[in-house]
């Protein structure tokens, strides 16, 4: 009996110890993550102030502080956000970055415990977005009150419903309440994450073409789009349409001699982009493409290089997911992808240099990850996939890879 017992021990224990090693990646993240959150916020406390000047502003109203001047919008809602909400009476950012870091830490640690087993290149880009989201996001501002209205729209796309057009239409009225009550462009984000989610429901029935054929067919269609929205808000929404068309202008006006601005994204083409349409949607694509492949920003400086290979990562994830959309099974991942792509569109009208995109984007991650941290991501699966593309006769291309 006493050899019975010790030999079941010795099974369970190696059925453990497979169990852990099968998963070994994804363990690996979540022990990393708050080692990577420590790291993180130990190097945001020696970045130069100009990083936290809209932290610095919003703390200052939030607190009453009468020697920081009050701005209206976005900044006056933020700092009674965080004034309603601060319980513990923080008044310094290190003590709000500290407490956000380790609160919304902890929720992302439980966000991957859902996640299928990654391989390195996910683990890896999963911890840069912890490092960034806990350098840039997690502190009192404005991008955390972001990083809360997707992590609204992730539960919606979790949700235990058969109908994804419901679940999509439920996050456009996610963003489109960001809109009443912080950010007024996140209307337009709204509508096109439906529009796009139609899109890719159009693509993801056209299994004839290949996948080179459908990252290029969904690249032209997308900019199709906004050339779409843009002609018809200039009719029916004249107000929205002058808005849209001097955003960027009005971000950049006087910021170009600031030597702090050096990642700026000032349109290759001169001109007016203010009034002329067609300079302004063929400045867009070129900024599009400046955006999701910003090797201008690799050959500035060393110091840009892990924003480069962040940016890089992202679109690589999303061309692949472009070729393959057919082989989509998972529903929640196809809502991922069409809320991104609605959040990008609109965010290349609105950015005006590349760090903001870079931390405006990570702010997405509740969404974002979804769209990465899945198997058909992973790259073996991508070499699958490939040799089995391979293997058709010519001119057939119905999935053969899904998951």
């Amino acid at each position: 009996m006493r050899k019975d017992r010790r030999q079941m021990n010795d099974e369970l224990l190696e059925e453990e110890q497979v169990g852990w090693w099968e998963n070994r990646n994804k363990n690996t993240a979540l022990i990393l993550t708050f080692v990577t959150m420590l790291v993180a916020k130990l190097l945001s406390m020696m970045l130069p102030a100009r990083f936290f000047y809209d932290n610095r502003r919003i703390l200052g109203m939030s607190i009453g502080d009468r020697g920081v001047k009050a701005w209206s919008g976005s900044y006056e809602t933020a700092a009674n956000v965080f004034r309603s909400i601060n319980v513990l009476g923080l008044t310094t950012l290190t003590q709000w970055s500290w407490i956000l870091g380790l609160a919304l830490t902890v929720l992302i640690f439980f966000m991957i415990l859902r996640l299928p087993e990654p391989d390195m290149p996910q683990v890896v880009f999963l911890l840069a977005c912890v490092g960034l989201l806990n350098i840039y996001i997690f502190d009192i501002g404005k991008d955390v009150i972001q990083f809360v209205f997707f992590f609204a729209v992730y539960l919606v796309l979790l949700l235990p419903l058969q109908n994804s057009m419901v679940k999509i239409l439920l996050a456009a009225v996610i963003l489109y309440f960001e809109s009443k009550v912080f950010r007024e462009y996140y209307i337009l984000i709204a509508a096109l994450v439906v529009a796009m989610y139609c899109i890719l429901v159009m693509f993801r029935q056209a299994k004839k073409l290949s996948p080179h054929g459908k990252i290029v067919a969904m690249i032209v269609s997308m900019y199709l789009l906004v050339c779409a929205v843009m002609v018809v808000s200039r009719v029916v929404m004249p107000g929205a349409y002058q808005q849209i068309m001097t955003v960027r202008s009005d971000s950049l006006d006087g910021r170009s001699s600031d030597v702090a601005n050096a990642t700026l994204i000032n349109n290759w083409i001169g001109g007016n982009n203010t009034t002329s349409l067609p300079l302004f949607l063929i400045n867009y694509l070129i900024n599009a493409l400046r955006m999701m492949l910003p090797f201008e920003l690799a050959v500035r400086s060393l110091q840009y290089l892990p924003f480069f290979f962040f940016q890089l990562a992202v679109t690589v994830y999303l061309a692949h997911l472009f070729g393959k959309i057919s082989e989509i099974e998972d529903e929640v991942q196809l809502l991922a992808v069409a809320v991104f792509l609605g959040y990008l569109l609109a965010s290349v009208i609105f950015e005006p240099d590349f760090g903001s995109w870079v931390r405006h984007e990570s702010a997405t991650f509740p969404v974002l990850h979804l769209l990465v941290m899945s198997r058909n991501q992973r790259i073996r699966e991508w070499k699958v996939s490939h040799a089995r593309h391979a293997e058709l006769p010519r001119g057939s291309h119905s999935a053969v890879s899904k998951g």
